[in-house]
């Protein structure tokens, strides 16, 4: 994952599951994908989610959301991807909206 991009902009990874998932077809691993992969902390009450929704279903899709003052019926930035590759785009584009907030 971009641990480094999010500790550049001032995030701490608070919680981690999704980096021992990432070398695995997502297919296959279908018994480990939850809603809860990862977690990272901005300044100004920011907080970047990663889960997998449905949890545990093979043809679910990854959600990324990021989330200010703890609002997380109203997130600032959600999108979904089905693959590592589109994840790692969305990811970027997520952290993109970090350091315009």
């Amino acid at each position: 994952m971009k641990f480094k991009k999010i500790i550049r902009l001032g995030g701490k990874v608070i919680f981690d599951e999704l980096s021992n998932l990432i070398d695995y077809d997502i297919a296959l691993i279908s018994e480990n994908l939850k809603e809860d992969l990862l977690q990272a902390a901005f300044p100004n009450e920011q907080i970047l989610d990663i889960g997998w929704y449905p949890e545990f279903d093979k043809n679910g899709a990854f959600r990324i959301s990021l989330i200010a003052n703890r609002d997380w019926e109203s997130p600032i930035y959600t999108d979904t991807a089905k693959t590592w590759s589109d994840l790692d785009k969305i990811l970027d584009h997520t952290l993109h909206k970090v350091k315009q907030i």
